[in-house]
């Protein structure tokens, strides 16, 4: 499962400098490209965030389904 998960790391990080890479060799004017470049980094940024959140609770709901405690990984609460 890691392996997977690495691997499709590398893949969204390879599309994400490949897509800026192709749009540095555009024909655009410079603060058109830097806007272009910047919502580009911003929607991989919160592509990436996304998929982390699905996977941490894919992750955390095996967990608990294997050690049969549904309030594992949970936050507690500490003590004043």
């Amino acid at each position: 499962m890691m392996r997977f998960v690495k691997f499709a790391g590398g893949i969204l990080f390879g599309a994400a400098v490949g897509a800026a890479v192709a749009s540095f060799l555009a024909p655009q004017s410079g603060p058109r490209l830097q806007t272009q470049t910047r919502d580009l980094i911003d929607e991989a940024k919160r592509q990436g965030d996304l998929a982390q959140a699905e996977e941490t609770e894919t992750l955390e709901r095996r967990f608990r389904e294997k050690v049969n405690d549904p309030n594992a990984l949970t936050p507690r609460e500490t003590p004043v």
